[in-house]
């Protein structure tokens, strides 16, 4: 559930804006958020095969060997620690640029945009409703990550503890 709302918010931000954007002005923030949800849903599928690989372990002659087993739960590991890193560097990019925008105000300033009432965001706002979400996506993101590296790293513990029996020819 955790990779969900990342994957809605940059997809509904991208169709929305779709007819707004040229090729030449995503920001590299926007190229560095797909290669994260790309790799986001890499990390799904591959912890679906986790399952199956499971199913295998459980039969005698389906087994894989340890090493092709030890590979599979590194490659997961080391995809769900990149998902971490872009997410985190996304996310300290953006809360960056918003505390950029707060800080360029003067002390004591109250910023005024005409016409606005106080049910409306204008789009002179500092913060608007859509920058929570996306911040609160990062993080879900960065969840998302931790939580498919802490099973990798469970199950890479539990392949190292695992003894072959006395009758395998190993």
């Amino acid at each position: 559930m955790l990779g969900v709302g990342p994957l809605l918010v940059v997809i509904t931000q991208v169709l929305l804006n779709l007819g707004r954007w040229q090729m030449t002005s995503f920001s590299a923030g926007l190229w560095l958020a797909v290669v994260c949800l790309l790799l986001l849903l890499f990390s799904i599928y591959w912890c679906f095969r986790y399952i199956s690989v499971a199913r295998r372990l459980d039969s005698q002659d389906l087994r894989p060997a340890k090493s092709e087993v030890k590979r599979i739960l590194s490659i997961g590991l080391l995809t769900n620690l990149i998902i971490m890193a872009l997410s985190v560097l996304i996310a300290l990019w953006r809360v960056s640029e918003l505390t950029w925008k707060m800080l360029l105000l003067p002390q004591g300033a109250t910023v005024i945009s005409p016409g606005q009432t106080a049910t409306t965001m204008t789009q002179g706002a500092l913060i608007t409703p859509s920058n929570m979400i996306a911040i609160h996506a990062m993080i879900s993101a960065i969840a998302a990550g931790l939580v498919g590296a802490i099973v990798a790293l469970i199950l890479i513990a539990q392949v190292a503890k695992h003894r072959p029996p006395a009758d395998a020819f190993s």
